[in-house]
């Protein structure tokens, strides 16, 4: 029997890609997140810019990496990151990247 799909909102440190980012869903043993990013490209693609940097106290430019992160839990920090935290303008940016992801997988 498939292990349901846990829903999540928590920043943690990826040691993968050397980026924070904001995990939304949590499967079995791995966990899905979108990757922040200061980079305006990754990978050769446009990143979706943020209106405020969700670092609190940070006033450089921030981005969406573009795509889902999916990797094993071991690749995230254990410690949740209370320092981050999406504005009200990009939130709706954030779940429509999810939202979007979620429709086509």
């Amino acid at each position: 029997m498939r292990q349901k799909r846990k829903a999540k909102s928590e920043f943690r440190y990826n040691f993968d890609t050397k980026h924070m980012t904001y995990v939304f869903e949590e499967d079995k043993n791995r966990l899905h997140s979108v990757g922040i990013t200061h980079d305006k490209k990754t990978f050769g693609k446009k990143n979706m810019p943020l209106e405020n940097n969700p670092q609190k106290n940070h006033n450089e430019k921030a981005y969406i990496r573009n795509g889902i992160i999916n990797k094993k839990k071991s690749s995230y920090s254990k410690k949740i990151n209370k320092n981050f935290r999406f504005s009200k303008k990009d939130f709706p940016k954030v779940k429509s990247k999810i939202r979007n992801y979620k429709k086509h997988r």
